[in-house]
């Protein structure tokens, strides 16, 4: 429905990542280039001019002017190592990693002692996925520094991510020797291990981490992950807690991981808790602001996910998703009136936003504003022709109506526009149903099964359409067969099966099945009337008139039903007891005028299960 109901609230840190060592600072490489310079030599005014420009760019927190200016000033000053350096660090800030292994392959050759640059050289090619040339790096550097404790971790994790992992641990355990004390080396070690899903050993070196360092909050998120791994969720648990109320109340990441793990299982209540407490610490987190929204939807809290989402907005009015979800809240409550107002604010933001005309298209016709209704889905409809949506939609206002004539031109023009929609053709056969034009129907009816083999409801309409005329009962109780299949809970589709066993003459395998059938449905009296037919067949006649008293009772406009149960004998209906109140009542509504809130708005799912599910569910898919 929306795109981004679609994505969860905050994965939990992936397993499979190893984690490194962020890009080195400028400070690291520039000390061991600056001596290169020539003390003779002196700057061109222009280079220095534009390096000044940079520095306070940089000192601004402006990184990409800084690194304009840095560039700028090494036209003038080609040669510069320390202008190199300062353009190399700041690439790897912005995350241009590839310029920056540009920048630093200049460097290495030049530089009095270029082990900084070729560590970060390293980084660069790690964070650009080129893992062996990351190994081949740290192996130059190991071969000028070999007790380079940092360039042994690093290269471990490259050899890790390579899949080498007996390399990787050996070069990490080097790493280790090099400084005991490191608690940084047992991290990478235990992530070697859980990459390997060596579970014990991962938590035996999180362990050792977290005993060197006891406020090191990574390896202690990474030791939930074996217990979240293992689904000992107490575990994992016990130490997101501990992080936050011992280490980081503000921990992003044990948060996000609790909560996550709180929605996984199911503990909603307990997930919002943690974020309440998040938002003390930080009452305009947006994030957390908007993750509650989420939580208090799926709770069906839906005032306090208005308001959450509400102070998000104040702070991002353009946002179109946050405006698309408040819509979809609003039309949770039925507040059409404000859903509306969201759908024409994402329109006057966004005009050519389609799926905003769906959605303003669907609250007029929950308004009963047909006229709108049917030029927001026509204005859909020239916005993207080939959305089906959009036809599915327009056709629902007109099948409403029952102007199945002008819903037969909507959905022609659909499936000339989009000949592969397997629901357009559907939605077709259905109304050439109601146009009594049975081939046409039959015809839409295949194709749809042609285009979707496990489209129960063509497979069960059709099956079932078969059924009640008595024709092709071997193929129809197949088809039914096929759509019970699919959806082995579908009432309707056991029902079909029932209704065509009975008129193939299999009664009491049709008894069978139109009794399961009630059991799902019990207040269908299509159902009833049915069983009633079955059981008049094995001459169970007080059975029968049960079922049909029953299916009456509930729908005592059934003028066909009503009179089958007279020419069975059983004499007038509107004398039975228990169903006298109902004729009194029906047959003083049929004397007053007309209400038009007594019309059906809705076609039932069984004549038109795609149309329903767009309208009376709720849902506009894209």
């Amino acid at each position: 429905f929306l795109v981004f109901l679609s994505i969860t609230l905050s994965a939990c840190v992936s397993t499979k990542q190893i984690f490194h060592m962020e890009p080195s600072e400028t400070s690291l490489i520039i000390p061991d280039t600056q001596p290169q310079e020539s003390e003779s030599k002196i700057a061109s005014p222009e280079a220095y001019a534009r390096f000044l420009d940079g520095y306070i760019d940089e000192i601004s927190g402006d990184m990409k002017e800084a690194l304009e200016r840095y560039e700028d000033a090494l036209a003038f000053d080609e040669d510069s190592l320390f202008l190199l350096s300062r353009i190399a660090s700041l690439q790897a800030k912005l995350g241009k990693f590839n310029d920056a292994i540009d920048s630093l392959n200049k460097i290495i050759p030049l530089a009095h002692r270029p082990a900084p640059a070729l560590f970060l050289l390293g980084e660069m090619y790690f964070n650009t996925g080129e893992y062996i040339k990351a190994v081949e790096t740290y192996d130059q550097l190991l071969a000028k520094d070999p007790d380079n404790m940092r360039a042994c971790l690093s290269k471990g994790v490259a050899l890790a991510k390579l899949k080498e992992y007996d390399n990787a641990i050996e070069t990490i355990k080097k790493g280790i020797k090099l400084e005991p004390d490191n608690s940084v080396g047992y991290l990478y070690l235990g992530d070697v291990y859980l990459d390997k899903n060596d579970i014990k050993n991962a938590r035996k070196n999180y362990k050792k981490a977290i005993s060197k360092n006891q406020g090191f909050e990574l390896p202690q998120l990474r030791m939930a992950i074996t217990y979240l791994k293992q689904k000992d969720f107490a575990e994992a648990e016990k130490i997101y807690k501990n992080i936050i109320s011992k280490i980081n109340p503000s921990s992003y990441e044990a948060i996000s991981q609790l909560v996550q793990m709180y929605s996984q299982i199911g503990r909603n209540e307990d997930a919002i808790n943690v974020l309440e407490k998040g938002l003390e610490h930080n009452p305009r987190d947006l994030d957390t602001l908007f993750k509650l929204s989420i939580l208090y939807k799926d709770a069906k809290h839906y005032t306090k996910a208005i308001e959450k989402i509400q102070k998000v907005i104040t702070v991002r009015p353009k946002d179109i998703k946050l405006h698309e979800f408040l819509g979809f809240l609003y039309e949770e409550t039925n507040d059409y009136e404000n859903a509306h107002k969201e759908y024409e604010t994402i329109i006057s933001i966004e005009p050519d936003n389609v799926q905003a005309y769906l959605h303003l298209g669907f609250i007029y016709l929950r308004m009963d504003n047909k006229d709108n209704a049917i030029i927001v889905f026509n204005k859909a409809i020239e916005l993207d022709p080939d959305r089906p949506n959009a036809y599915l939609m327009l056709g629902t206002v007109y099948y409403q109506d029952k102007d199945y004539k002008k819903a037969e031109e909507i959905y022609l023009n659909a499936v000339e526009a989009i000949p592969d929609e397997p629901e357009l053709h559907f939605n077709l056969g259905v109304v050439y149903d109601k146009l009594n034009n049975f081939d046409q129907m039959v015809i839409e009816m295949k194709k749809t099964i042609d285009l979707n083999q496990e489209h129960g409801d063509a497979l069960n309409y059709l099956g079932y359409s078969y059924a009640d005329k008595g024709i092709n009962l071997d193929e129809a109780i197949k088809l039914i067969e096929r759509a019970v299949k699919i959806k082995p809970g579908n009432g309707a589709y056991i029902d079909s099966l029932g209704w065509a066993y009975y008129k193939k003459g299999l009664i009491d395998m049709a008894v069978e099945q139109l009794k399961k059938a009630i059991e799902l449905f019990p207040n269908d009296p299509a159902v009833l009337e049915h069983l009633g037919d079955a059981y008049l067949s094995k001459n169970m006649k007080d059975e029968a008139k049960k079922e049909w008293i029953k299916a009456i009772e509930m729908d005592v406009t059934n003028d066909k039903l009503i009179e089958k149960y007279r020419a069975t004998g059983f004499g007038e209906p509107s004398e039975e007891e228990g169903i006298k109140k109902k004729f009194e009542e029906y047959n003083e509504k049929k004397s007053r005028k007309p209400d038009n809130k007594d019309q059906q708005q809705i076609p039932p799912a069984e004549e038109m299960p795609s149309i329903q599910n767009n309208i009376s569910n709720n849902k506009i898919t894209s």
